[in-house]
């Protein structure tokens, strides 16, 4: 054991450690020489890289120019879902978005006060931000459509007809 001390060791000089993932290859490019390289080849073909803040405008524009024509074509060939019940009836959804039919009587206005509780008037609420229609409207086309719907069901009974019409006066 004593002779192993007179061997010289033999220290290496500093390695640098080695750092995780694949190694880089010698001529790989950093990522500002890519970039200048792709602004180059882009310049030489005469495309901007660039988009100034008119241009970006403008191009928001057109965007939103186009997603409203989309829309808007959309809703003219999206078929009907839900507006026509299974005996063929109109849902009430169908009837507020069609104006009620003219009065051929041409009746006068007659003024309505009404009292309901919450849950009907946001109902209401919600049906004329919806709809975009007025509360009147709303209510003219929702009683235009149940009126209209229970006359269907007489169909030829005019007896049953006749009684139902009757009722209003009756009551009065």
């Amino acid at each position: 054991m004593a002779g192993d001390h007179d061997i010289p060791l033999q220290v290496d000089s500093v390695t640098e450690k080695r750092r995780r993932g694949r190694p880089r290859k010698p001529g790989a490019l950093t990522n500002a020489q890519r970039q200048a390289a792709f602004r180059a080849r882009h310049k030489a073909a005469g495309k901007p890289v660039t988009v100034t803040k008119n241009e970006h405008d403008e191009l928001v524009r057109e965007c939103e120019r186009l997603r409203e024509e989309l829309a808007k074509t959309r809703r003219g060939i999206a078929k009907p879902r839900g507006r026509v019940s299974s005996d063929g009836e109109l849902a009430a959804s169908a009837v507020l978005v069609q104006p009620v039919p003219a009065d051929e009587a041409e009746s006068d206005d007659k003024r309505l006060v009404v009292t309901m509780n919450g849950r009907e008037f946001f109902s209401l609420q919600r049906l004329e931000a919806h709809y975009g229609l007025p509360k009147r409207a709303v209510l003219e086309r929702l009683i235009w459509w149940a009126d209209r719907s229970v006359v269907q069901l007489f169909g030829d009974d005019d007896a049953a007809f006749n009684r139902y019409l009757n009722r209003v006066t009756k009551n009065r």
